[in-house]
């Protein structure tokens, strides 16, 4: 990738809800959370998630995310496809952007990236390496 933003993630109004509940205590839900990116990468997220937690609280989780702001000073929108882990109060999620999502002067974006969060931190550094725009 020829470029790459960083930016301060922030999420909040999270919204999880049991789905269903193995006799193992494997458990899936689903949840929603909002996100706020400042830095290179400027704007408003809305995340929706599928969650599956195992009997000792760890979980692995996949999902999509809306952005609309600005990206190293283009303005528009794209979708990113979420994976990730959540282990010992720290989230690990990777990312890349949907193909063909992008709006605006990000119409054609390309991309991956991600970032890691301890439960308790304010935000946490998130990073996307892209093309096309």
């Amino acid at each position: 990738m020829s470029h790459t933003a960083t930016s301060a993630l922030t999420v909040s109004d999270w919204e999880e809800a049991p789905v269903d509940t193995l006799d193992s205590g494997t458990s899936l839900t689903r949840a929603t959370s909002r996100s706020e990116f400042s830095g290179q990468w400027q704007g408003t997220g809305l995340a929706c998630w599928v969650l599956v937690y195992t009997a000792d609280g760890a979980a692995r989780f996949v999902g999509t995310q809306t952005f609309s702001g600005t990206l190293d000073g283009r303005t528009g929108t794209f979708v990113l496809a979420l994976q990730g882990t959540f282990e010992e109060s720290t989230a690990k999620v990777s990312w890349s952007v949907l193909p063909g999502t992008g709006t605006g002067d990000l119409a054609g974006l390309t991309g991956s990236g991600g970032y890691e969060s301890v439960s308790d931190a304010p935000s946490a550094s998130a990073t996307l390496a892209y093309d096309g725009v």
